[in-house]
């Protein structure tokens, strides 16, 4: 996706990244499918222990096709949990004496403690900063057990943050289950999101629309935007406010859009007014 060697170095990664960004990025007219896929690649490869897993699916993941395929393996030099993703379904009673796996052998099932599923809820005000917070949650022993969540800025709703090991322990002598937060991004300050991008209204007169005028919002990170509505704007019209959106990328400070709005008051006129009006 990135079109980068895998020995790449980190600078070159971030430098490929940012320019797929700058074309395929969907408000300046790219192509929003290239760009997630793109955004994910950059994601994966700029951490480390990602891009080590990455790797080791490259190199080993494709050598594992299925029945009889006589695939060899050992578990020297594998990161350990891609071992465990690729290998914890089979022991040592799957596999023949010349350490190959046997797909015709039914593998047992070992038993496993449960992943713990938490919800928690946010303002789209506070997904504008990145931040921290404490949850408790319950063990189905019963036992109360605390978590820190660390929330990206612009955080999506409904996407889930998995913690390895903080789950249910019930069963001994065996890893414990995970624990996984989804999140609600919740409307607020009279804002509503869609995407990445914000959506507000503001009232104004129809003279205002007529002749047009400056309006002021307070953004959800408390600064003041100046909207410029043109002369004859028609009732439910949206003015873009480009980059005043939801965040997306905090290196290279891309974010959404804020749209606005109007709705026009047509107020009621005494039959003096409505013949200078007519007058005019």
């Amino acid at each position: 996706m990135l079109g980068v060697s895998e020995d790449s170095s980190n600078d070159q990664i971030k430098k490929a990244f940012k320019n797929i960004a700058k074309k395929e990025h969907p408000d300046r007219g790219g192509n929003e499918v290239k760009f997630k896929e793109a955004n994910e690649a950059y994601d994966t490869l700029k951490d480390t222990k990602k891009r080590h897993e990455y790797d080791t699916l490259r190199k080993y993941g494709q050598n594992i096709s299925g029945q009889g395929s006589g695939f060899h393996f050992t578990q020297r030099g594998f990161n350990d949990d891609v071992f465990e993703q690729f290998f914890s379904g089979f022991d040592n009673s799957d596999m023949d004496f010349g350490g190959r796996f046997n797909f015709n052998t039914r593998t047992r099932r070992r038993q496993r403690n449960q992943s713990i599923n938490v919800r928690m809820s946010i303002s789209i005000k506070e997904a504008m900063y990145a931040l921290e917070k404490t949850i408790s949650y319950k063990l189905p022993s019963g036992k109360e057990e605390f978590a820190t969540v660390k929330i990206p800025a612009g955080v999506q709703h409904g996407i889930t943050f998995k913690y390895k090991g903080m789950g249910d322990n019930s069963v001994k002598g065996v890893p414990r289950g995970d624990l996984l937060v989804q999140m609600s991004v919740l409307d607020s300050d009279g804002y509503t999101r869609q995407g990445n991008d914000l959506h507000t209204q503001k009232v104004i007169s129809c003279f205002d629309a007529i002749r047009g005028c400056d309006v002021e919002l307070k953004s959800l990170l408390d600064t003041v935007i100046k909207v410029k509505v043109p002369a004859g704007t028609q009732p439910d019209t949206l003015i873009n406010c480009r980059g005043q959106g939801m965040p997306i990328h905090k290196t290279l400070n891309i974010r959404g859009n804020l749209y606005v709005k109007i709705n026009v008051i047509i107020p009621k006129l005494s039959q003096t007014d409505l013949k200078k009006i007519k007058d005019l």
